[in-house]
């Protein structure tokens, strides 16, 4: 039997090495692996923290969820995307006499919404506008409200309007029929291959039904932009978007 020399015995079990590699990289692993622990009950058995350096950054991703014995899941839910608000500045104040109605009364309150491709999406719009009289206005009979736009369009189930109720005149209260309307108008859209932007508008809208040629002031967003705005707030339009 031939004698290996050093330099032999290195070279074959160096290919002995490379041939368990090819073989263990080759073969599929079959059973439960645990780290830290002699007894795994899952495929991989982790009995310590767990730390990732590195995810990708991709929207509409599956989010990972821990049960109560530590095992990891996942599953596709609405994240939060993105959001915005905007916020009225000033009154704004618009004059009617006789029988008229007008519904496109500029509030400034519009909003953009951007919705990226290749995603389903979530858009949620809320709205919040005080409206009414100036004081001791005494309309007869007028229908007051909002008309809610999709890049120009009126979406019925987000627009709305209520009853003024009059005042009586000369009561000496110096009081205005003032209100809120406050709405939450929700959309779900489909992914698209394309980005898509969607404008949401809220615009004032008085129905006034009287005899008289006088003209009655309506006010909307808010009573004053400075100190005296009597706790009727500011008017406002804001948005969140959740994608999944």
């Amino acid at each position: 039997m031939k004698n290996l020399q050093p330099s032999d015995r290195h070279s074959s079990l160096f290919s002995k090495l490379i041939i368990a590699l090819l073989i263990s990289t080759s073969v599929p692993i079959f059973g439960q692996v645990g780290i830290n622990t002699t007894n795994p009950t899952a495929t991989l058995d982790v009995n310590g923290t767990i730390r990732i350096r590195q995810l990708e950054d991709a929207p509409g991703s599956h989010v990972l969820s821990i049960n109560e014995e530590g095992k990891v899941s996942k599953f596709k839910t609405y994240l939060l995307y993105d959001g915005d608000e905007v916020v009225a500045q000033d009154p704004v104040q618009e004059l009617l006499a006789g029988s008229e109605t007008i519904n496109d009364i500029d509030l400034g309150l519009k909003i953009a919404v951007f919705i990226p491709r290749d995603i389903d999406a979530k858009v949620i719009v809320n709205y919040s506008v005080p409206m009414g009289t100036s004081l001791e206005n005494n309309p007869e009979k007028t229908y007051i409200g909002l008309t809610f736009l999709k890049d120009g369009i009126e979406m019925p189930q987000g627009s709305r309007k209520f009853t003024l109720p009059p005042l009586e005149l000369q009561s000496g209260n110096n009081i205005s029929s003032m209100g809120t309307i406050t709405n939450t108008y929700i959309e779900n859209f489909e992914a698209s291959p394309y980005d898509r932007e969607f404008i949401f508008e809220v615009k004032g809208y008085v129905e006034q039904h009287s005899n008289s040629q006088e003209q009655i002031s309506y006010k909307f967003n808010m009573w004053n932009n400075g100190t005296n705005n009597y706790n009727w707030g500011k008017a406002s339009i804001s948005f969140q978007t959740y994608v999944k």
